[in-house]
């Protein structure tokens, strides 16, 4: 799993562009405050702690993130001294308890091998009171990978048996079945819609070249034979007989808000 994280830049021009369109729509319904200490679990290339930077324009965010790249990159993102960015694992957060008042997670839950502990460790560090909140891709809802896997799969029916796709926490009500086995209260799940534009083809197919997510780490296994024939595909899929040009897809996102007892 970790080597389908390693390259930053690679993730940004993949996923991460599409983090940062979602990141405010996501805060938004975290209902984020300013005041006091907000931690990102999962911090990525830093796009969830830019948005909230400058929503919460008092308080000291913290991201953490298992892959030492992204958080490099994440430093160099941003100079504002209330932002810090350092290692950390989702199941075993490098923090004492109640020490945020709020805790937040953007597209990563589905990637974390046992999420149970995860929501435990994200309802630790948080103040009684405090919210615990997620944000997930919908495994079926986001055409950016759906319309990848059903090519990848026409051409061979072994890619997703294959593939590191994640297969939890990205279903309706999974996530709020997660939040109140943590023992989060007043528990409410919602979904997001957006659209995800894009200027060409290339714009879409080029990011898959980079070994990133689990469609980059997939590509990256096949033959130029096969890798030009899922090319060809897609590029059929989703442009038909019309020059190449400007197209969106569409994205949904499951979000999940919990409130830590007193």
């Amino acid at each position: 799993m970790a080597e389908m994280f390693a390259n930053a830049i690679g993730y940004e021009q993949l996923m991460g562009r599409w983090s940062a369109r979602l990141a405010p729509l996501y805060a938004d319904f975290a209902q984020l405050r300013d005041a006091g200490k907000i931690l990102d679990v999962g911090c990525g290339t830093g796009a969830l702690v830019r948005t909230i930077a400058g929503m919460a324009r008092s308080s000291e965010i913290v991201g953490v993130d298992p892959a030492q790249s992204f958080v490099d990159y994440a430093r160099t993102q941003s100079d504002d001294p209330r932002i810090t960015f350092r290692v950390g694992d989702a199941m075993q957060l490098p923090f004492p308890a109640a020490s945020f008042g709020q805790t937040l997670s953007l597209l990563v839950m589905m990637f974390i091998p046992e999420p149970e502990k995860a929501a435990s460790e994200m309802r630790r560090v948080t103040c009684p009171g405090g919210t615990v909140t997620a944000c997930t891709w919908d495994r079926d809802g986001l055409e950016l990978s759906s319309i990848f896997w059903e090519e990848a799969v026409r051409l061979d029916p072994g890619a997703d048996a294959r593939s590191q796709r994640p297969k939890h926490s990205n279903r309706e009500g999974q996530l709020a079945a997660l939040w109140h086995s943590a023992g989060l209260q007043d528990v409410k799940e919602t979904v997001i819609v957006m659209q995800l534009p894009f200027a060409s083809f290339e714009d879409f197919w080029e990011p898959h070249l980079k070994g990133v997510a689990p469609q980059g780490a997939y590509v990256a296994t096949l033959t130029e034979g096969r890798r030009e024939a899922l090319r060809q595909g897609l590029r059929k899929r989703l442009l038909a007989d019309r020059p190449d040009g400007a197209f969106s897809l569409r994205a949904k996102a499951l979000a999940v808000r919990g409130t830590v007892p007193h």
